[in-house]
Parts: C-alpha cells; sequence; structure tokens
C-alpha cells in the first residue's frame, strides 16, 4: 500500500506563508512550488488553480491554527469580560511583535485577502466570507452569556458582535496604512463602551511571545 502524499499539505503552508509575506495576487503558481519543494506537475495533479489550492489552505489554517486559538482566547470557562480582553490583548500584542521583528504591520491577512479576490475569484472571497464569520460567532457568543449574566442591557448580540468586529478590522485596517499600532490603542475602551463590560486599557509596549 503506497505512502500518501504530503504534496497538499506542503502547497497549502507555502501558499499561507507566501500571502502573508506578499498578497494573493503576487504569489504564482511557480513561486508556491519552490516554496513548497514541490513539482509544478504535482501541483496540478492535485489543484486545478491557485483558487482551489486556496481553499483546502484556508480550512487547514483554520483547524490547525485559527480556531485552537479563538478556543482558548473565547473559552466558555473564563466570564465574558475577560475573554473579550484576551482577544482584543491577542491581536494588539501580534501587532506590536509585527511592527518589533518586521518592521511593517500586515494587518488581517484574511480580510485583505477578502479584498483583493472579491472581484476576481469570488469563491475564494466567499470562503474568506464565511471564515470571518466564525470570528463574529466566538463574539456573539460571548456577549450572549454576558447578557444572561451581567449585562441586559445588550439588547442584541449577534448585532452588537458585527458592529465590534467591524470595529476592530477598521482599526487594524488604518493600523496597517500608517504603519502604527496606535489606531489599536483605543480599540478597548470603545469596546468596553459598545458592551458594558469591564475591559482593561492595552499595556504600553508589551510583547509576549
Amino acid at each position: 500500500m503506497g505512502r500518501t502524499s504530503t504534496a497538499p499539505l506542503q502547497l497549502q503552508e507555502a501558499l499561507i506563508e507566501l500571502i502573508w509575506e506578499q498578497s494573493y495576487a503576487h504569489v504564482t503558481i511557480d513561486a508556491i512550488c519552490e516554496k513548497a519543494k514541490v513539482k509544478k506537475g504535482s501541483f496540478y495533479y492535485f489543484y486545478k488553480s491557485k483558487g482551489a489550492l486556496a481553499l483546502d489552505a484556508f480550512d487547514h489554517h483554520w483547524e490547525t491554527v485559527s480556531r485552537p486559538n479563538l478556543d482558548r482566547i473565547f473559552s466558555a470557562s473564563k466570564p465574558p469580560n475577560e475573554r473579550m480582553q484576551d482577544w482584543l490583548s491577542f491581536g494588539y500584542q501580534k501587532v506590536l511583535t509585527q511592527k518589533k521583528e518586521q518592521g511593517q504591520i500586515k494587518g488581517c491577512p484574511f480580510f485583505n485577502i477578502g479584498q483583493e479576490t472579491s472581484k476576481i475569484e469570488p469563491e475564494v472571497s466567499a470562503k474568506i466570507g464565511d471564515f470571518l464569520s466564525h470570528f463574529v460567532n466566538y463574539i456573539a457568543a460571548t456577549l450572549r452569556d454576558a447578557k444572561e449574566s451581567s449585562q441586559p442591557e445588550i439588547k442584541d448580540p449577534e448585532a452588537l458582535a458585527r458592529t465590534i468586529f467591524s470595529l476592530a478590522q477598521g482599526s487594524l485596517t488604518q493600523a496597517r496604512i500608517l504603519n502604527s499600532p496606535a489606531p489599536l490603542a483605543d480599540l478597548p475602551e470603545a469596546v468596553s463602551r459598545l458592551s458594558g463590560l469591564e475591559i482593561a486599557s492595552h499595556p504600553k509596549e508589551i510583547l509576549t511571545a
């Protein structure tokens, strides 16, 4: 019985890494194959296009990276305000690390890819839309718990979750444009006002691994 090829996984991980470094449009199939150390013929054996690879790559990244992080950050074992604070802190510290180590704030790569592919590769853009909706669901679950326990003034947790996520993404996009974490500094206070949750301000210049 033959061995299962690792080429698809190598291609998926190469695509994700290259997109983070550049952009979706600038990443070529040749570059993906070179990064993955996979022959171009093997690429086309498994995938008909870069878009088809991207759909699998995003699912893989969600299952192995994003979902485990979100499950930890938004664990139901923590009170709602702590979950929200941990989410905001995670994003803020990631931006600070990018600025320190790479000199550049990249923003949310999935949000960037969704914008980039909305007209040229609608299937990829739709996948990103589904992906981002998962983030909103975690926030909404936190707000539902807050409503039930201590914040009855939260009338519509789902709508508020979308507002908070849009606010965070807008701030992150500004941080990318300005190449400065400053637009993210006021997020905890803004989210606190919107939700009624007590959220501490971001610590200044604190980096975590």
